[in-house]
């Protein structure tokens, strides 16, 4: 019977798809929190005021 190899097939296809989404989202995620690490860095050292700290962490959080 090949209808059962199509439906392999599909599940295959469909997990690859989610794995691949998962890496990227966790990409997304350590992107993030290194921006984050280096603004804080620069705020911390005086680089940066807190207003412009704020703004810039504002930007960092809403690109998702």
């Amino acid at each position: 019977m090949m209808y059962e190899w199509d439906w392999l097939i599909l599940l295959g296809v469909i997990i690859l798809c989610i794995v691949i989404y998962s890496g990227r989202k966790q990409q997304k995620k350590k992107k993030r929190k290194d921006a984050l690490k280096i603004l804080d860095e620069r705020y911390a050292k005086g680089e940066i005021t807190k207003k412009e700290y704020l703004e810039r962490k504002e930007t960092i959080n809403t690109d998702k």
